[in-house]
């Protein structure tokens, strides 16, 4: 009896001894992230306000970000997306049962604390987003034993890569990227067999394309690419990688052919190769990649057709080739696609005629065939599913009328189509769609009229220059209040310019040069302070220049010249220090050209072609014998009659 009761008594001892050691430790993990905050703290004491000292033991437990155990012990810490800007202070390594430290995109600097090397429960460390610099400092995660996160990303650590990292067996997650390390990548990194994502792109890492890292069995993801630079090809190894999903070598400066042995990688959803060096013909045997939803080959020297055999890739969601050197057609499975919403062809030779179910699948979101040799009419299905958002076709040979159903297609944001082959009239609706921030559709054959109706509030630019359209320019144009940018040059516009085109303020550029506009330039046209450039030449306006013009402080380039303007021109142009280009030419302007100011800036050209104009450079005008005090002309002196005689005479005595 008196054993157990002795037995007992250690029990309590001991279980006491635990629970004031544990209260300690409490306490201490209280004052370790209040010294932490300290060190973290945000711009005029902003951050982490909940984190207050407090003399409750467990008081921390409920700070924002934290999490603890049954003995009030922090087990958690995440810190994320905070106004902080200072540094991890050392106290940090007191929190010696950390299973989960994550203090990501927060803005911290300096150096990672030696003290961090304490956290021996630690499971997962991210420090991603932050301004840490210097070498990474490997000897922390010697006791790290249990590490199987480890990310870093996006920061400033300097020099060669962590080789001490190799010590952790259970390491899944490594990510380097978006830092400045140097060097080679270590080989003994292959040795981390445990390694299912390794993240090292966007460094400065040199050497040969690391194929020993075909011996990471368990890698799922490989991201090595981006201002990294290697010599050599994409390691055929790689293909015995078949728990491989993502594998992204984009930017690296690798080269040579792509090998097909990555056909076999089964599980593969993610091949990323784009902005390389890579020649031969895309493989057929890529169509074994059943799994693959998204290829980027784009920005290298490809050449050949789109393979045939690519019919097989029906999981595929995005398709980027451009700026390569492919030739032929594009494939019309493409269109039998059930989930393709991306698709980029530009920059290559390809011709024939565009898929006609192409949008059909009801996904299309951006379809770009940019600088081809492509023919035929646009697809009317293309918004079918109401997700189109950018279509770019610029530099084709397309002919045929613009869909109608383009202009119901409420989710496009971008058209553009120049210098192409399209007629008839554009889609009335497609000025009103609530997302369309630019129509490009200059140098083509279309024709009709412009829509009274316009009420798109979003678009910035229309740029419809070098086509057939005619009639007025509609004042409805003044309802696009975000219009920065109008392009109507060189088509067959007659009338008025509206007044209200000079309400929009955010109007940059105008330019309708090459139109039959008439009648007078709008007084309102002074009041458009945003004004940068406007070209009203070639047509035939009438009227005087407006000596408003003046107020417009922001005006580089101004281009009335081949018009019917007549009066004076306004002295206090001379004003306009914005004002770099000006061209009066071969109008009915008359009086003298004012001299002084911005006028010193421009040439005689400016104002040639308009006769009863007097340029005072270098001589002054001639006086007059009468001036005509009402129109400002600067006459010739006239012959007097006895010069006439005389000259008369002569003209007689020589034909003698």
């Amino acid at each position: 009896m008196r054993t157990v009761t002795c037995n007992n008594l250690h029990l309590l001892i001991i279980s006491s001894l635990l629970a004031i050691f544990s209260a300690y430790s409490a306490s201490s993990d209280l004052d370790a992230l209040l010294k932490l905050k300290s060190s973290m703290i945000g711009p005029n004491g902003s951050g982490l306000k909940d984190w207050a000292p407090s003399s409750s033991p467990s008081a921390h437990c409920s700070f924002s970000g934290v999490s603890c155990d049954q003995d009030s012990r922090v087990v958690s810490l995440n810190v994320s997306f905070e106004r902080l800007f200072g540094t991890i202070s050392p106290e940090i390594g007191l929190l010696n049962k950390l299973v989960n430290l994550t203090i990501s995109s927060v803005n911290l600097t300096g150096k990672l604390p030696s003290e961090m090397g304490n956290l021996t429960s630690l499971r997962a460390l991210n420090i991603s987003g932050n301004f840490f610099a210097g070498n990474f400092p490997g000897e922390i995660v010697h006791g790290m034993t249990e590490l199987e996160t480890l990310d870093a990303y996006n920061n400033n650590f300097t020099g060669p890569l962590p080789v001490e990292i190799v010590s952790l067996k259970n390491l899944k997650y490594l990510s380097f990227g978006g830092n400045y390390f140097t060097g080679e990548i270590p080989e003994s990194y292959s040795e981390i067999q445990s390694l299912e994502f390794l993240g090292l792109n966007g460094n400065q890492l040199r050497g040969k394309v690391p194929a020993f890292l075909s011996k990471l069995k368990n890698l799922k993801e490989i991201f090595i690419g981006y201002f990294n630079i290697y010599y050599g090809e994409i390691p055929k190894e790689f293909g015995t990688l078949s728990n491989l999903e993502a594998l992204d070598m984009a930017s690296c400066n690798i080269s040579g052919e792509i090998p097909t042995s990555l056909s076999q990688l089964k599980h593969l959803h993610s091949l990323f190769l784009q902005m390389n060096h890579l020649t031969g013909h895309i493989p057929p045997e890529l169509s074994g990649l059943i799994s693959l939803k998204q290829l980027d080959l784009s920005n290298n020297e490809l050449t050949g057709e789109i393979p045939e055999t690519f019919s097989a890739l029906t999981n595929i969601t995005l398709i980027h080739l451009f700026i390569n050197h492919l030739y032929g057609q594009i494939p019309a499975f493409f269109g039998d696609f059930p989930n393709l919403y991306i698709l980029q062809l530009w920059g290559n030779n390809l011709t024939g005629t565009l898929p006609k179910n192409l949008g059909r699948n009801g996904r299309l979101k951006i379809l770009d065939v940019t600088s081809n040799h492509l023919r035929g009419t646009i697809p009317r299905d293309l918004c079918k599913g109401g997700r189109l958002e950018w279509l770019i076709l610029m530099e084709n040979n397309f002919s045929g009328p613009i869909p109608e159903e383009l202009g119901e297609c409420k989710s496009l944001v971008k058209i553009r189509a120049r210098k192409n082959f399209l007629n008839g009239t554009i889609p009335a609706g497609m000025f009103n769609l609530p997302l369309m921030n630019l129509i490009e559709l200059n140098d083509n054959n279309l024709s009709g009229e412009l829509p009274g109706n316009m009420s798109g509030e979003a678009l910035c630019q229309l740029k419809l220059a070098n086509n057939n359209i005619s009639g007025k320019i509609p004042p409805g144009i003044a309802n696009l209040p975000n219009l920065n940018l109008l392009s109507l040059q060189d088509n067959r516009l007659e009338g008025e310019i509206p007044e209200e085109l000079f309400n929009l303020e955010l109007i940059l550029t105008i330019n309708i040069t090459g139109n039959n506009i008439s009648g007078k330039i709008p007084p309102t046209f002074s009041i458009c302070s945003s004004l940068t450039s406007v070209d009203f030449s070639r047509n035939s306006l009438s009227g005087k220049i407006p000596k408003g013009v003046s107020q417009l402080k922001d005006l580089s380039i101004l281009n009335l010249s081949r018009n019917q303007l007549t009066g004076s021109i306004p002295s206090e142009i001379g004003y306009m220090t914005s004002l770099v280009t000006l061209d009066l030419s071969y109008n009915d302007l008359v009086g003298t050209v004012p001299v002084g100011g911005q006028f010193l800036a421009f040439n005689e050209s400016s104002f040639a072609g308009n006769p009863h104009l007097c340029l005072q450079r270098n001589a002054p005008c001639p006086s007059l014998g009468s001036t005509d005090e009402h129109s400002g002309q600067c006459h010739r002196p006239s012959f007097g009659i006895s010069k006439l005689v005389i000259t008369v005479v002569a003209l007689v005595t020589s034909l003698i």
